[in-house]
């Protein structure tokens, strides 16, 4: 089976390459084997994916600020993966949880749950999976929940502030949020090459806020926060810095992260279980690898903040 890729160099990207044969589709060299370069015309799509049986579409943008860039790359990049890959070409898409919105329409909910996108992000996610519904005959769309691993730097930024003591519950801290590993993701999306037709949700189990920061607090060796700032408030902190990012200042916490970490939201996987294999690790075992990683990152650090101060030249 012939296999593309696109978004292999992130961090989804470079999981899933370790579980599948797949050529990933680059804009620019990114040392990745057997990678091919393109600058994703129809022309060079058209030429590249002319045999393939399937794509796995990873690719995509997190600029929760830039609605543009959003639908550009959310959308527009979609719909030229489809409509120039072969008519019986397979495409495995990751879409989002962000698709049902912040307010579910059921909890626990799953594939057969009411949609209801409600920022620019989830409307370019819904926006993409119709155009692989609609166009697609093959197709796996996945709903991913809020990925988490080592290698994502904001959780870092999370533990640092747990540490000491400067992250404050968003609202009351009894929401449940909808983690899923990395690595759990990256296997399910290897299996949906070959199996699976429909819509899947890929979340592991839901904890709540204050659960989720006294397991990391427990493992990191200090107190859990007490301190609580509003939902309100905290959305308003991310709304400032989105504002920012006009200036070209990245954001650090932006309305999407607030819904994240502040909304009551939970999912049932039975169907991915089922029919992909799907199995998502405990929450306190993800954890555990994540402050086991934090702790090893922190102290490589450590040596170079000591070392001494090079000599002035005269």
């Amino acid at each position: 089976m012939k296999t593309y890729i696109t978004g292999a160099s992130g961090k989804l990207g470079r999981h899933v390459l370790r579980f599948v044969d797949a050529i990933p589709l680059v804009r620019s060299k990114k040392g990745l084997p057997n990678e091919m370069v393109t600058d994703f015309s129809a022309a060079s799509l058209k030429g590249i994916l002319k045999d393939a049986d399937c794509v796995i579409h990873l690719a995509g943008s997190m600029r929760f600020w830039d609605a543009k860039e959003m639908h550009r790359t959310n959308v527009e990049l979609t719909k030229g993966i489809v409509d120039n890959s072969p008519e019986n070409c397979k495409i495995v898409f990751a879409s989002s949880i962000a698709v049902y919105g912040k307010k579910l329409a059921e909890i626990p909910a799953d594939e057969a749950t009411h949609t209801h996108p409600d920022s620019p992000y989830s409307h370019s996610k819904f926006e993409a999976e119709e155009i692989v519904r609609r166009k697609k005959g093959r197709h796996a769309i996945l709903r991913i929940g809020t990925v988490y691993g080592p290698e994502f730097g904001d959780y870092s930024n999370i533990l640092r502030m747990l540490e000491k003591g400067k992250m404050p519950i968003i609202g009351k801290g009894a929401n449940r949020v909808p983690f899923v590993h990395v690595e759990d993701v990256a296997k399910a999306v290897a299996a949906s090459v070959g199996h699976g037709q429909g819509t899947y949700v890929l979340c592991g189990e839901s904890r709540t806020q204050m659960e989720i920061y006294a397991l990391a607090c427990k493992e990191l060796g200090v107190a859990p926060p007490k301190k609580h700032i509003s939902f309100w408030m905290a959305n308003l902190m991310g709304r400032v810095q989105e504002l920012g990012a006009r200036f070209g200042r990245k954001p650090k916490l932006t309305r999407e992260h607030v819904s994240v970490l502040g909304e009551d939201r939970a999912f049932k996987w039975e169907r991915a279980r089922e029919e992909l294999g799907f199995e998502p690790r405990k929450i306190d075992d993800g954890i555990k690898e994540m402050v086991k990683d934090y702790r090893k990152e922190r102290m490589a650090i450590v040596p170079l903040l000591r070392s001494p101060s090079p000599p002035r030249l005269p």
